[in-house]
């Protein structure tokens, strides 16, 4: 055999074989390895979800992403910074998606983040990275920081006063949506806008703790399954 034929049916035997394992690991650097079905507190974590231990740096249990932290039996979204996490209240694994709540938000708000009451500076959406989304399904919460009492207030729009105090309101948007933030500005004052779920009809603002603790709706997509599918639980 003429030693360029020989090469040509090397180098195609070799694709061959290499194919499947490409393939393989591709899925699962995308998918992430297989992880064992937990509960933390009342919440099923199961692919594409994974249980990271408190004390690790790195794993490859999860999908990028999906990293779950399981701090005293409570689960969070455990990609963002400490203190920043997201909290699970629920995973609806039927329809590719999960409830969290902000807690961070609450914190602020009640005082036992720093001491002192105040209106959070970011949105929540700044939390959400790929492949999280949030859902259209929920509704929109405002909280403003004002320099002095806003003087002009559209109907329909009127303000609550949080807990704050010191000139801090908060009212109810409506459909959440992203491009939205920019439509709530008013003179004199920083807004923040953060999803909540609610619930059917209007939004009472003076419920915004309530609103903010049940947490909102968020959407993802599954990644492709592992070599072997893992349990469900």
């Amino acid at each position: 055999m003429a030693p360029s034929l020989l090469f040509l049916v090397l180098s195609s035997a070799w694709a061959a074989l290499s194919l499947p394992l490409m393939l393989t690991t591709a899925a699962d650097e995308q998918g992430g390895d297989p992880c064992s079905p937990h509960l933390c507190g009342n919440v099923n974590i199961s692919f594409p979800f994974g249980i990271v231990p408190d004390q690790a740096t790195d794993t490859n249990c999860g999908g990028i992403g999906f990293q779950v932290r399981c701090t005293n039996n409570t689960p969070y979204l455990g990609y963002n910074r400490e203190g920043h996490w997201l909290l699970i209240l629920d995973i609806f694994y039927g329809n590719e998606s999960l409830l969290v709540a902000d807690m961070h938000k609450l914190q602020d708000l009640n005082g036992s983040a720093k001491g002192s009451c105040r209106i959070p500076e970011n949105n929540s959406s700044t939390k959400l990275a790929f492949p999280f989304t949030i859902s259209p399904l929920n509704k929109e919460l405002i909280l403003y920081n004002c320099s002095e009492a806003p003087r002009k207030v559209q109907p329909g729009k009127e303000l609550v006063e949080t807990r704050c105090r010191n000139e801090t309101f908060v009212r109810a948007g409506g459909r959440y949506d992203e491009e939205s933030s920019s439509n709530y500005s008013l003179e004199g004052c920083s807004a923040t806008v953060v999803p909540v779920l609610g619930g059917a009809g209007e939004v009472n603002a003076s419920r915004y703790e309530r609103l903010i603790r049940d947490g909102f709706l968020m959407t993802y997509q599954t990644p492709p399954w592992p070599t072997s599918p893992p349990a469900r639980g």
